[in-house]
């Protein structure tokens, strides 16, 4: 596909370039005019088209002048002028300013399709030429700052035409970010020669003529802030790549305990973090926490959490990232695991911050995941405090509902819960206002209506299915609830 631009101030003849070429089965995306040269080079500006059609006559700016300022301006649009004059003065200042042919007025649609299709075949050849330019220069990049002892130079020669060690280019690094199409995204950028993904971060190859400090600017606002940038202010050349681009991966850990957003200019090596990791202070403040959120002490559970993260600041990037998700567990199995009710509560949340605390790109972020988890625990048991029945009724709920098919005996119930069976009794009844016998009715003759839908099941199996022994008891208890037998409900739906 291709844009182009008509440039002509007679009516009739636009019109007829216009409507009359057929520009959709040329490949044409859009077809702009204009009818004199300044409204031309706005268009220009505007539009960027790959072909502009234009008369050599035109008012307030000629076809001549338009396509020098078109070329100066940095426009690679293929030209061609439209002119009613054989004149050779003409056709030299027309290719004077790279004009790829011309057409004579007047001119037949037949020509023009003719010729578009002939410069159509031009543009995709240098696309595809440009394309493979583009992919070896970018393998060339990626070879420079990842591989050492590579030989450069007859590559830099062929693709870039100077010696390995001449050229310059500005070299920076994108922090914080895990989404695989942001290099993607950055390359985009017309500063930006080639990015690509390296050890966790984005190595970016700008321009040489770009600043560095700017471009790392509009590279973090482009990527809406949630990223970081640390750069170098000098050009470095292709020969010296792999060197600068070692001391931005030194940067990682001091980019991670850093700001989305924040821009970096480095003057020497990352230095290494102290590694005063206390593992035993750890584990005691991780068991501290664990007490506080059950506990119910706010304040503490803060303090406690802040301490375990200045903790975890004496380790690197990922061994901090491996022990936040270590507390995670920690929490997971000594208060979610063994408790149904919690899991379940915990379970109903559509968002769980705690299981990105490995794809999140800075400590921040981490701190962040891990009190959203905490805060969701926190608010289970402060729940359970106000209502001492909302224990007892979520675990005996999860009990019946796990052994609705067998016989569900109070007594066992109140062992494993460790209270006597009558104040578990009382205990349920004041939590849901009903009795555990009644509850498990309910919950058995629901399970029923759903096995009845299954018509390879016999009443007797769904009987069965649900813990009645006696299929006649169950047909009885089934007509008292719903005022229908088993079977002509099963009809029903």
């Amino acid at each position: 596909m291709f844009s182009i631009l008509l440039v002509e101030d007679e009516k009739l003849e636009l019109e007829t370039l216009r409507d009359y070429v057929d520009w959709k089965r040329l490949g044409a995306s859009r077809v702009h005019t204009a009818r004199n040269g300044r409204t031309a080079l706005e268009c220009l500006e505007e539009y960027d088209p790959d072909i502009m059609i234009t008369d050599i006559q035109l008012p307030v700016m000629n076809g001549i002048e338009l396509s020098k300022r078109a070329r100066e301006e940095g426009h690679a649009c293929k030209i061609v002028f439209l002119t009613g004059y054989d004149n050779y003065e003409y056709m030299k200042s027309a290719f004077q300013v790279q004009a790829v042919d011309y057409i004579l007025k007047p001119f037949r649609v037949d020509e023009v399709e003719a010729l578009i299709v002939r410069i159509r075949e031009q543009l995709e050849r240098e696309r595809v030429a440009e394309r493979s330019v583009e992919l070896a220069s970018g393998q060339i990049f990626a070879m420079a700052c990842e591989q050492e002892g590579v030989d450069l130079e007859e590559l830099s020669r062929k693709y870039f035409s100077v010696a390995a060690d001449e050229k310059a280019f500005g070299l920076l690094a994108v922090y914080g970010i895990t989404d695989e199409k942001a290099a993607a995204r950055i390359e985009s950028l017309t500063e930006v020669r080639h990015a690509f993904y390296l050890e966790g971060l984005i190595i970016v190859v700008l321009h040489g003529y770009v600043s560095v400090a700017d471009a790392a600017g509009r590279i973090v606002a482009a990527l809406d802030g949630q990223g970081s940038a640390a750069w170098f202010d000098d050009k470095v050349s292709i020969a010296d790549m792999k060197e600068d681009t070692d001391i931005l991966l030194g940067y990682r850990d001091r980019m991670f305990y850093g700001r989305p957003g924040e821009l970096l200019r480095i003057t020497g090596r990352a230095g290494e973090r102290d590694g005063r990791f206390d593992r035993e202070r750890w584990n005691q403040r991780g068991q501290k926490l664990c007490q506080n959120i059950v506990g119910g002490n706010s304040d503490s559970t803060q303090e406690t959490l802040a301490a375990c993260m200045e903790e975890l600041q004496f380790l690197g990037r990922e061994e901090c990232q491996r022990e936040a998700y270590g507390l995670y567990l920690n929490l997971y199995n000594r208060l979610e695991l063994d408790n149904a009710a919690l899991m379940e509560e915990m379970e109903k949340r559509e968002h769980k911050p705690e299981l990105q605390i490995w794809n999140t790109g800075f400590f921040a972020e981490v701190k962040e995941a891990l009190w959203q988890y905490i805060k969701a625990l926190r608010l289970f048991f402060d729940r359970q405090r106000e209502n001492p029945n909302y224990y007892v009724t979520m675990w005996v709920r999860d009990y019946l509902e796990k052994n609705y098919m067998r016989v569900c005996s109070v007594e066992e119930m109140a062992e494993g819960i460790h209270l006597s069976p009558n104040y578990l009794r009382s205990l349920f009844k004041a939590g849901t206002g009903q009795t555990i016998l009644e509850y498990v009715t309910d919950f058995r003759l629901q399970k029923a209506c759903e096995f009845l839908r299954d018509k390879s099941l016999k009443v007797k199996d769904v009987s069965l299915l649900v813990g009645y022994e006696n299929v006649s008891y169950f047909s009885q208890i089934f007509v008292k609830r719903y005022g229908v037998t088993p079977n002509e409900y099963r009809k029903m739906v």
